[in-house]
């Protein structure tokens, strides 16, 4: 997928749920969709093979990167439930887990290809 493609189709997903391009979590969750681009086989170790890379770029931990996904995950579903149910396409009882959340995106991502 093409960089500026793959941009395009994050801002869209993310934006119904008030997640813009001003949030640091908007490029956190670029990043997150990107790897998970790269080798889908990432969402098997989410905190070796995506957070600590970008913990690492952002110079700080990788509880970091998973509290930015964790929060943006817990504000996508307190503006826009419906919206975060349709791309779980399972019920939620809740605001997705971080790991979650990028698993939805991701599989969005790929679903709109």
């Amino acid at each position: 997928m093409i960089v500026s493609e793959l941009s395009t189709q994050v801002n869209d997903l993310l934006r119904p749920m008030g997640i813009t391009r001003n949030l640091s979590a908007y490029s956190i969750l670029c990043q997150c969709l990107e790897l998970v681009c790269e080798q889908e086989d990432r969402l098997q170790a989410v905190e070796k093979d995506i957070y600590t890379p970008i913990a690492d770029r952002r110079r700080c931990e990788p509880k970091a990167i998973q509290s930015a996904v964790r929060r943006a995950a817990k504000g996508a579903w307190l503006t826009n439930p419906e919206y975060v149910q349709q791309l779980a396409g399972y019920p939620l009882t809740g605001a997705p887990s971080a790991v979650q959340f990028i698993e939805m995106l991701y599989n969005a991502l790929v679903r709109a290809v």
